[in-house]
């Protein structure tokens, strides 16, 4: 089995890489859609409540199309910011793979497949429903598994 550990976790991480480098353009390019995939869907602008009534504790407030232009900009740059951090983790992923760095390559994908795709996965549970949260922590708890292994065995 200690065979296959090397051999699984290469074409593991690259493809893992290869997602984030492809998941970060389209967050850059298409927020909109890079959320809907990811599970917490933004409504696109022609949809945007303009003039409707928001909650506020003091008192209820009409929503101007300044303040949602404002709003959506701010949104959209965020999510924006969010493909920058998952294209640059492909980047270095693919820069580690390519210099046959497979211990630095697993020590990233162990420490994120536990953090990020855990805390992705509790947030998205508790915004997106259960499904979604698992479709992210699940995976990244078995590629950080894999990268224990790897790192373990001294592969």
């Amino acid at each position: 089995m200690a065979a296959y550990l090397l051999p699984t976790f290469k074409t593991v991480s690259v493809t893992f890489a290869l997602s984030a480098v492809a998941t970060g353009v389209q967050a850059i390019v298409d927020p909109v859609g890079f959320s809907k995939f990811f599970g917490l869907a933004l409504r696109p602008t022609s949809t945007d409540p303009v003039g409707s009534l928001v909650d506020d504790a003091d008192a209820a407030t009409v929503r101007t199309t300044a303040t949602v232009r404002e709003e959506r900009a701010l949104t959209m740059s965020y999510v924006s910011l969010m493909g920058v951090r998952q294209l640059a983790m492909g980047i270095v992923l693919l820069t580690f793979a390519c210099q046959n760095k497979w211990t630095e390559v697993a020590t990233v994908l162990a420490i994120v497949g536990i953090v990020v795709a855990g805390t992705d996965g509790m947030y998205l549970s508790r915004a997106g429903g259960r499904q979604v949260g698992q479709f992210h922590a699940i995976p990244g708890a078995l590629i950080a598994a894999l990268a224990c292994g790897v790192i373990w065995s001294g592969a």
